[in-house]
């Protein structure tokens, strides 16, 4: 009898949790930027922006991996899908970072903050080692997926300067560049206790593909689908609010997309790459494993297509963060 009540109990409160995880993933998705130690926000007036990045997706590596099934029956294998970004002009990126600085500005303004000139917080910074306008990085954009990425100062905030955690680095990474980020950081911390301004600086991560990805441990079969889509990439996208202790940051945990078509998706494998494919997949599969599949594809911006649609996206998450830093004070 006590066992059968147990059991009933048990099935009562499966089913109130059943009932309860769509109410708590609602809740945590409901907000589209996530806010650390608002706290540094408080009392914000004056502020200056530090660096307003664009860090341009040109190349991404989506991976899904399977596990055989609950059954085992051998590894179930691994799906790879490389995608590159073409007709993009440099001229373009450039374009895009300088307008939505001015639009950010123009916002930050609206929401009643004091802009204050670059100038002086420039001199606090000069003698640090710039990163190169257009330098590609690998980044972190997803839990097995990396991507390549220009990174684009606006020519409002001058030199490129990347602060410690405006984007996750891949590995260990380049330690030179760790350090000069740190120093950067360092360097707008003292210009915020020095003057009592506090310094944003943007990364904005703009995208051109999405992925579908399928698998895990108790998959027999794994697939990554990927298909055009421009706009902001949630997580790498952030604001970070600096002053003389630690920052607080803005980052963004929905992509912001742009409705449309903008690129024309083409197959990038070889004929050789496919018969490569196809003989390894036959002997995978004779060996008892998975079937390993990679997939290569560019995405060429439609003529005249690509800059608006992106000044669009950043604009949309420039009145986003503007608002969010504005009721932080």
């Amino acid at each position: 009898m006590m066992t059968k009540l147990i059991q009933k109990l048990m099935m009562v409160l499966a089913l109130v949790g059943l009932a309860l995880q769509p109410a708590a993933a609602a809740a945590k998705s409901k907000d589209p930027i996530k806010v650390s130690n608002a706290k540094a926000a408080a009392g914000t007036q004056q502020v200056a922006i530090g660096q307003f990045t664009l860090a341009v997706l040109v190349e991404r590596k989506d991976n899904a991996k399977a596990g055989g099934g609950l059954l085992g029956g051998g590894f179930g294998g691994k799906s790879t899908v490389r995608s590159r970004l073409e007709g993009v002009t440099p001229e373009q990126m450039q374009a895009v970072a300088d307008a939505a600085y001015e639009d950010f500005a123009a916002k930050l303004t609206a929401q009643g903050f004091t802009l204050i000139d670059h100038a002086a917080l420039a001199a606090y910074v000069a003698p640090l080692k710039a990163a190169e306008q257009f330098a590609e990085k690998t980044i972190v954009v997803g839990k097995d997926d990396k991507a390549k990425a220009l990174m684009v100062g606006a020519t409002q905030t001058g030199p490129l300067r990347l602060m410690d955690g405006d984007y996750n680095m891949a590995g260990i990474g380049d330690m030179g560049t760790r350090q000069t980020a740190w120093k950067t950081q360092g360097a707008m911390q003292q210009y915020a206790k020095d003057t009592g301004v506090r310094v944003i600086n943007v990364v904005y991560v703009m995208n051109f593909a999405a992925s579908d990805e399928y698998g895990g441990w108790h998959r027999s079969t794994s697939s990554v689908k990927v298909a055009s889509s421009l706009g902001l990439a949630p997580e790498a996208t952030k604001v970070t609010l600096v002053g003389p202790g630690t920052p607080a940051q803005l980052v963004l945990k929905q992509p912001i997309g742009v409705g449309g078509d903008y690129f024309a998706k083409a197959d990038a494998m070889g004929g050789g790459e496919k018969a490569v494919r196809a003989v390894t997949k036959v002997l995978s599969i004779l060996g008892g494993g998975g079937s390993n599949s990679v997939k290569k594809f560019t995405f060429t911006a439609l003529p005249g297509a690509y800059p608006d649609a992106a000044i669009q996206a950043a604009a949309t998450a420039n009145t986003g963060m503007a608002e969010r830093l504005a009721s932080l004070r």
